[in-house]
């Protein structure tokens, strides 16, 4: 039933053609996030991330994971029942087999529930379907209420629901924060994150910044220093761009990819909106003006 749901979406949309597998994600997603308002449990949390610019602000590239804030004094015991009440709804809604792992103990401040989804249970040599939701034990301090946007014409069973999110200037100081403190790479989808953000106007708070770095226990001296490195590894590393190309296709409708990925001047802009994000945030700190951004329809 859902790969009907996603091949009627695709035939609607044919600018989402090779799109499928994040395309019904983020049909799941709606059916997560109802799960998560049943449990009692949504209330407790602010969406963030990617994804809750796509289901609350439009965004147009693709998301493929749940990701949310539930304060510093979260404990994963607030999500008993939820597993199973996701294995039951799925399956009852779409036939699907559904397996939640939940978190394991770590060091870090996010919890992650892994759901695997087996999409036909005769084919075991097909891949199942995997996406995470994960809750971070950190405040959010900009909580906004925004219905979902219902991209599939799926009668969303949360289209009218009023969901906590991050207002788009806290989701511009995360993404911010992440492209100067996210370990091992840098990631394309912060990168995509941060230059929407721009086009639509959203001017980095300096106040954001410094409470979020406060509640990380990260200096505003080692912010400066890993943004200034980092936005110089977008401009003059081809491994960073050609990491940013590969990933980006696989959340961009055909008309976006044409836009940018496709366009040769874009990647060349990316560097310098990113550079001069980076001085903008900077400059700020210290009391300084802040620099225009160019436009690309994205």
């Amino acid at each position: 039933m859902l790969d009907k749901i996603v091949q009627s979406a695709l035939r609607r949309n044919r600018k989402l053609l090779g799109l499928d597998d994040v395309v019904e994600k983020e049909i799941l997603h709606h059916d997560i996030i109802q799960v998560l308002q049943l449990e009692g449990i949504l209330q407790q949390l602010t969406f963030i991330g990617g994804t809750s610019l796509r289901i609350c602000y439009n965004s147009s590239r693709l998301s493929e994971d749940l990701d949310f804030t539930a304060g510093l004094d979260f404990k994963t015991s607030q999500f008993d029942g939820m597993a199973e009440q996701l294995q039951i709804h799925l399956h009852r809604k779409y036939g699907l087999r559904v397996d939640v792992r939940e978190p394991k103990l770590t060091n870090t401040d996010t919890s992650s529930w892994k759901i695997t989804i087996e999409k036909y249970a005769d084919r075991p040599d097909l891949p199942s379907q995997k996406m995470h939701i994960d809750v971070c034990a950190l405040p959010s301090f900009d909580r906004e209420f925004h219905p979902a946007i219902d991209h599939y014409g799926i009668q969303s069973p949360i289209a009218s629901l009023p969901i906590p999110v991050q207002s788009l200037d806290e989701i511009m100081a995360d993404k911010m924060v992440a492209f100067a403190f996210r370990q091992r790479r840098i990631k394309p989808r912060d990168v995509w994150d941060i230059m929407w953000l721009k086009q639509r106007g959203i001017i980095q708070d300096p106040t954001l910044i410094r409470r979020k770095l406060e509640v990380r226990e990260k200096s505003i001296q080692s912010y400066i220093e890993n943004t200034e490195r980092h936005s110089q590894l977008v401009i003059e590393d081809k491994t960073t761009k050609l990491d940013f190309e590969r990933e980006m296709s696989r959340f961009l409708p055909q008309d976006i990819r044409s836009n940018t990925l496709n366009n040769p001047n874009f990647w060349r802009a990316v560097g310098q909106e990113i550079m001069a994000d980076v001085i903008q945030i900077n400059d700020i700190l210290k009391g300084k003006k802040s620099q225009k951004s160019a436009r690309f329809k994205m």
